[in-house]
């Protein structure tokens, strides 16, 4: 584990590849997703995602934590404005954005509370 956070603080492309797969899930047609096994389950696939959006970026920018947790939160307001432009069964959700934002905290959370040495 310990190499496999080494590998991801040094390198910026994870980080940039979670980014890409959070805008490709959000472009996908409503239509075209499963039906959720829960209510709710939707919300938990959003704060996993900006969780795991907030610790890649943290490892890459340690001393950036406002900063990047910052960015979370507008990503994922800005990620539902553009589910609202997009020509199909999209729509804006404040309760997906607040999902996205309590994910970046819990990231930051996650981040600051893994301990840094053995």
């Amino acid at each position: 584990m310990k190499s496999l956070l080494h590998y991801l603080s040094k390198h910026q492309w994870p980080a940039l590849l979670w980014t890409a797969l959070i805008v490709l899930a959000c472009s996908w047609p409503g239509k075209d997703l499963p039906e959720s096994p829960v209510v709710g389950f939707d919300k938990i696939v959003h704060i996993g995602m900006f969780l795991g959006w907030t610790v890649l970026w943290l490892l890459y920018y340690p001393q950036k934590k406002v900063l990047i947790v910052f960015l979370g939160i507008a990503f994922g307001i800005f990620m539902e404005f553009y589910q609202q432009w997009l020509p199909f069964d999209r729509t804006f959700d404040w309760w997906d954005a607040a999902a996205d934002g309590l994910g970046a905290l819990l990231g930051l959370v996650s981040f600051v509370l893994y301990p840094k040495k053995p």
